[in-house]
């Protein structure tokens, strides 16, 4: 079962990615992109930090059935104070395509639906931290899929790395589902992750 749920995510994944750039549909197979995942995909992250409360919560509306709800109470000047992180267990070089792509969903805290995820990150899974890969984005109040593409700036070794959210820059709750990170090499077109 979990298997079938990896081939729907990563085929939606393809379809997200082929509807934004029409050149992904024909560089990519799905068999290819289960190839271009470094991580386990899931929705099981590690969330850390005082100031939140987290929580496995059900959704049938995402792919896998299931997401982790984050509540921040307060914000931070330190918004990588609390956050969702999750192991990567296969190599970045630099210079390689990388492409972040996870499902999230925003729930209104203060009269806005929108959340803050300033820093979506592929880094050393340890101090002192280095990113490979790094953009914010705001979250909205439907399930979405989010992704975030560049070029990685270092090298990380097999298992030494993690994708990581700071969620600690606004009072806000966020709806985090599986999370994919791809590597398409040094030749992939970035553009068309862009687009």
């Amino acid at each position: 079962m979990k298997t079938k749920i990896l081939y729907i995510a990563l085929a939606i994944v393809a379809l997200a990615l082929g509807a934004a750039s029409s050149g992904f549909a024909r560089q990519s197979s799905d068999g290819d992109i289960l190839q271009k995942a470094i991580n386990k995909p899931s929705a099981n992250w590690a969330i850390y930090g005082a100031g939140q409360k987290s929580a496995a919560v059900k959704d049938k509306a995402i792919a896998g059935g299931g997401a982790m709800k984050v509540e921040v109470q307060a914000p931070s000047d330190k918004p990588w104070g609390v956050g969702a992180s999750q192991p990567i267990v296969g190599k970045v070089t630099k210079g390689d395509v990388l492409l972040v792509a996870f499902w999230a969903k925003a729930e209104s805290v203060d009269g806005g639906p929108a959340a803050d995820i300033s820093a979506v990150r592929v880094q050393q899974a340890a101090a002192p931290y280095d990113a490979a890969l790094q953009g914010g984005l705001k979250v909205e109040g439907e399930w979405k899929m989010y992704t975030v593409p560049g070029r990685a700036s270092i090298d990380i070794p097999a298992g030494a790395g993690s994708v990581s959210l700071h969620l600690g820059a606004a009072k806000q709750t966020v709806l985090l589902g599986p999370v994919f990170v791809l590597d398409f090499g040094p030749d992939y077109d970035l553009k068309k992750l862009a687009q």
